[in-house]
């Protein structure tokens, strides 16, 4: 049976990053359409698509635990890497119990914070070989470059290539922003950089590398220049300088590259005045948001103080008052499902106004200071209330245990070998999320996830591989 349950494995994982790659445009293209009392058109987003995301992840699950067993290969899950998983998993079940999470909140809290990390293991299950993966890769990349084009395609020609796919929210439009067939230009941005990093890992660790390869790259810099995602600009910069920090070597590339990547990415700020002013607000507002006296205050009341007029960043804001209830529950938190999620926004649309936020923070609880969506859009911040200090730091000894055989392969030195652009690229990657979490729900959305955790998993199949090999050599 191993030989059909593997073939099944890689079907559904194909199926999978398809699925999460085009999740975004089909809620909305297929969602139901209304006019609300301004006359604008509304989407309720559909929910065949989530569903069947759902049901793609419990297959790959299911299936992932037939493949251990018809290859006895438990004794493969026997590592630091997945004791310290069980162990967060139960902190984090633990924190829910004392928080007053029902057992299926605890359930469906849990799915969204580890769903990436079933593709991880069924990775382990399949040990799959280069001959397997590529065509994953290939589809992978294949959308993302599609994606790429139509944002760049939105970016110049505007409403209309945004109408043309569907797309009702013209908000992107006003603020010079592209998202392609995602839901959002930080996400598109997000992507782009995961392919970039990629690219890059490879272009460090090839002997020879294509024109045509270099002008893919620069394309896809036009991608996160125009999502004109900020954080993906810091965080792809950062994950440069990780890989020279691992490789260092191929100087030339690297500069070729990272010059390549900090000019496109400016583009559209250089280029506009309008990108430029839009730049400076924005910071701006970090600025004031720190300046504001308090965790309650609202934007009216920020902009009646001279020291701190026009609108505040909204997420240092939600950081301010986040800490104030860190404060008050210390070493686990409120509860798994209970804070800013998307599980605490489809629980309860109010959890902002849980009686204890009530009783840390006023009258109104975790004020959302007017922001238009209804979760905290900071992994960080939403980790750390929900499990507070102890989930925290099971959560991050357990990345590092997952991440750290990875990092180790692409520092150390040896013969070239095919494996090196998955070791930097795995590295990369996870530095790149680590650092775009402290602005952004990227470690638990639909679409990041599976692909970093594909990259690691394969990473440590090959490693075991090679493993393997040198013990059979001796």
């Amino acid at each position: 049976m191993s030989r059909p349950v593997g073939v099944a494995i890689l079907l559904v994982l194909g199926a999978l990053v398809i699925q999460v790659l085009f999740e975004g445009w089909l809620v909305t293209r297929f969602g139901a359409r209304s006019i609300d009392a301004q006359g604008n058109t509304i989407v309720d987003p559909a929910e065949w698509p989530k569903t069947i995301k759902s049901a793609l992840y419990m297959l790959l699950f299911v299936l992932s635990i037939v493949k251990f067993s018809v290859d006895r290969a438990w004794h493969t899950l026997t590592t630091k890497a997945d004791i310290a998983l069980l162990v967060l998993g139960l902190v984090m079940a633990v924190a829910g119990v004392a928080g007053g999470s029902s057992m299926l909140l605890i359930g469906q809290a849990l799915f969204v914070y580890f769903r990436g990390v079933i593709v991880f293991y069924a990775f382990r299950a399949l040990r799959p070989n280069w001959t397997q993966v590529k065509p994953l890769l290939w589809i992978g990349g294949t959308v993302i470059a599609v994606s790429t084009v139509i944002g760049v395609v939105q970016f110049w020609v505007g409403k209309p290539a945004y109408t043309a796919l569907g797309w009702v929210d013209m908000k992107w439009v006003y603020e010079n922003r592209a998202h392609g067939l995602f839901e959002h230009p930080n996400d598109l941005g997000h992507l782009a950089s995961f392919m970039l990093l990629g690219l890059l890992s490879w272009f460090v660790t090839a002997e020879k590398i294509a024109k045509r390869w270099w002008v893919v790259f620069a394309l896809i810099c036009a991608a996160v220049s125009v999502a004109q995602s900020r954080q993906s600009m810091l965080a792809v910069m950062a994950a440069f300088g990780i890989v020279a920090l691992l490789r260092r070597n191929r100087w030339k590339r690297l500069i070729l590259a990272g010059t390549l990547f900090v000019f496109i990415s400016s583009l559209p700020v250089i280029m506009s005045p309008d990108n430029r002013a839009q730049l400076a607000y924005r910071l701006g507002g970090v600025f004031r948001a720190l300046l504001l006296p308090g965790d309650r205050v609202s934007f009216e009341e920020c902009q009646r103080d001279p020291r701190c007029r026009g609108d505040a960043e909204v997420r240092v804001l939600f950081i301010k008052q986040g800490m104030k209830l860190l404060r008050a529950s210390p070493i686990l938190g409120y509860g798994v499902g209970q804070f800013g999620g998307i599980v605490a926004v489809k629980a309860d649309p109010e959890w902002n106004k849980d009686p204890r936020f009530v009783e840390v923070l006023g009258p109104d609880g975790f004020s959302m200071h007017e922001f238009v969506a209804v979760s905290v859009d900071v992994f960080w911040l939403h980790l750390l209330v929900e499990v507070g200090a102890l989930g925290m730091l099971a959560y991050l000894v357990w990345i590092w245990l997952v991440s750290s055989p990875v990092v180790r392969a692409a520092w150390r030195r040896g013969p070239p070998s095919e494996n090196d652009p998955i070791y930097v690229w795995g590295a990369a990657t996870l530095v790149f999320a680590l650092l775009t979490a402290a602005w952004s729900p990227v470690l638990e959305d639909p679409v990041f996830p599976p692909l970093l955790f594909a990259v690691l998993g394969f990473g440590w199949v090959l490693l075991r591989k090679v493993g393997e090999r040198d013990s059979q050599r001796d």
